[in-house]
């Protein structure tokens, strides 16, 4: 497997957010779109039933050389989400480079994940933060600029994210999350909302990363969700 200096990692979240915005990047003149699906065992933490699986996307340049590398994960959970994420980590970082390796990990979240005492939020454009973790580059730098920084009150509730962020933050691997709140717009219909929010983390993506985002993708496929229990304990925790 070969991965690319720049590598995005999402996860198929239940909204349905990551797997829309995979499919929606798309090459520029000069690259080639290739995916393939992998696995990795897990049974050095002792999960002999369980792998590291997901799929991962190569934009190639004419010769071959991945230039940015996307990483489709499952919605892992405890406990195969943290060493799914160490093995797939390991994988990525083994791979020599010339070009220092960033990861980039967009998430869009719901609106409650949010400061809940924002101003207007109900009627605001989705809002695109940016925090560099682990290593800072002159390219995580520029990935950041221009985006707002956090809220305190910002919850991720993805078990691969928050177990990636935790390992990059030990290992100072250069990583930039991008997070963007989706469907908090009331007068518009939940698929208009889902679609300018994925706009607004994908164009922000593109113009960075040498892609293109593709509208309509987003509209001709769709936004597949799938129905989630929430622990009742999560809303208080996060």
């Amino acid at each position: 497997m070969r991965f690319a200096p720049r590598v995005l990692v999402l996860v198929r979240d239940a909204a349905g957010y990551g797997a829309a915005l995979s499919d929606a990047l798309r090459p520029r003149r000069g690259l080639t779109r290739e995916s393939a699906p992998f696995e990795l065992p897990l049974g050095k933490y002792g999960l002999d039933g369980d792998k590291a699986s997901g799929e991962l996307v190569n934009f190639s340049d004419s010769g071959g050389s991945p230039q940015v590398s996307i990483v489709v994960l499952p919605d892992y959970k405890p406990p195969v989400a943290a060493c799914a994420m160490n093995e797939i980590l390991e994988l990525i970082s083994s791979e020599v480079t010339s070009t220092e390796r960033v990861l980039i990990v967009p998430f869009i979240t719901r609106p409650s994940s949010y400061h809940h005492g924002m101003v207007h939020a109900k009627k605001a454009l989705p809002v695109l933060h940016g925090a560099e973790i682990g290593a800072t580059t002159d390219f995580t730098h520029l990935l950041v600029d221009g985006t707002a920084k956090p809220p305190t009150s910002l919850q991720i509730r993805s078990e691969p994210i928050l177990s990636l962020l935790e390992i990059v933050r030990v290992l100072k691997t250069p990583t930039v999350l991008l997070v963007a709140s989706g469907g908090q717009q009331q007068v518009k219909s939940s698929a208009d909302s889902d679609l300018e929010v994925l706009q607004c983390v994908g164009e922000h993506l593109a113009r960075h990363i040498n892609l293109e985002f593709s509208k309509e993708t987003v509209l001709e496929k769709g936004i597949e969700k799938s129905p989630t229990v929430q622990e009742p304990w999560r809303e208080l925790y996060g």
